[in-house]
């Protein structure tokens, strides 16, 4: 029995890596567009197309981009070396404070949560406090939960028209000779909110924690 638990315990924490490595965390739909509220550039709009102009000059095609994210293509759009809005001029100073605080705040509540995941592996492979590891799985829980509304809050304002990305587009390098037609570029956010990467990552906090009481129940059972 106590082989048997150690195996579960194990496998539910390490179910976390390919999960967070393969499975998408994001979706993120949005079009681009001239603001149809000034007369003069929506009529332009139909000889001016703003996704041709930011196409050829950054190299990306917003209109083409992945429905769904995993982190490692995340990480790979913005940051890595041959990174795609990177090599744009992307600066992480463009982007509004507001989204930078809360989406930094989920980041580190997500980090909390793995790191309690990793509790829970050594906890449950080397002792035998079984609601002891109970509680640091739903303490992982919690911690991707709060991240979840971090997120939430976030992507909301970003869907309604509340916070805009515009400012980063204007501040792309490689689109400063467009830095006129931008101030009336309209950037609709359709969706934007956590994919099945995230609904695992409850899943098996979830998991840890009923698998742990109901190992200690038993434990228990067989005692008396």
């Amino acid at each position: 029995m106590k082989i048997i638990y150690k195996i579960l315990n194990s496998a539910a924490v390490l179910a976390f890596i390919p999960v967070l490595l393969f499975l998408p965390m994001f979706r993120f739909i949005m079009t681009i567009g001239m603001n149809s509220s000034n007369i003069l550039m929506s009529l332009l709009g139909s000889a001016f197309d703003i996704n041709s102009v930011i196409t050829q000059a950054t190299g990306i095609d917003f209109s083409k981009l992945p429905e769904t994210y995993t982190i490692p293509e995340i990480y790979n759009l913005l940051f890595s070396e041959n990174a795609t809005i990177g090599a744009a001029g992307f600066d992480i100073s463009a982007v509004p404070e507001e989204i930078v605080n809360y989406f930094s705040a989920a980041a580190i509540l997500l980090a909390v949560a793995l790191f309690f995941a990793i509790v829970v592996f050594f906890v449950g492979l080397f002792t035998k406090k079984k609601l002891l590891t109970a509680s640091f799985g739903a303490l992982g829980f919690v911690s991707a939960f709060s991240a979840a509304k971090c997120f939430d809050h976030i992507a909301e304002q970003l869907v309604s028209g509340k916070l805009s990305l515009t400012p980063i587009l204007e501040k792309l390098e490689a689109l400063q000779d467009y830095a006129s037609y931008l101030e009336y570029v309209n950037i609709d956010i359709r969706i934007f909110e956590l994919s099945s990467a995230y609904t695992m990552l409850l899943v098996i906090f979830g998991a840890i924690v009923l698998l742990n009481i109901g190992f200690h129940l038993a434990d228990s059972v067989s005692d008396a």
